[in-house]
């Protein structure tokens, strides 16, 4: 499907009804605008997040553990808060080390 629609003021778009309708769009819903290339793309926030779970699965090979991976994590950042200890990836150690 493809409409043709003109750029307002302050770079504002209105979709054509018939893709609001296609993708359940409606008034007061959040869109997220990405540009891939040369390309701009609108996306609804199911739709980015579908996109970011299958961009997950495909590094991963599944979704299975990850909230127990970023809670470990978050976890032990929190454990070397507590002893003083600076957190992986320290922007000024890196910068020490080189």
């Amino acid at each position: 499907m493809s409409e043709t629609v003109v750029l307002g003021e302050s770079g504002r778009i209105v979709l054509p009804a018939a893709i609001r309708n296609a993708f359940g769009l409606k008034t007061g819903d959040r869109l997220t605008v990405a540009v891939h290339g040369n390309r701009i793309e609108i996306l609804s926030m199911d739709m980015a997040l579908n996109e970011i779970r299958a961009s997950i699965i495909e590094q991963r090979g599944s979704l299975e553990g990850l909230l127990d991976e970023f809670l470990e994590e978050r976890h032990e950042e929190a454990r070397r808060e507590e002893q003083g200890s600076e957190p992986v990836g320290n922007l000024e150690e890196a910068l020490h080390d080189e």
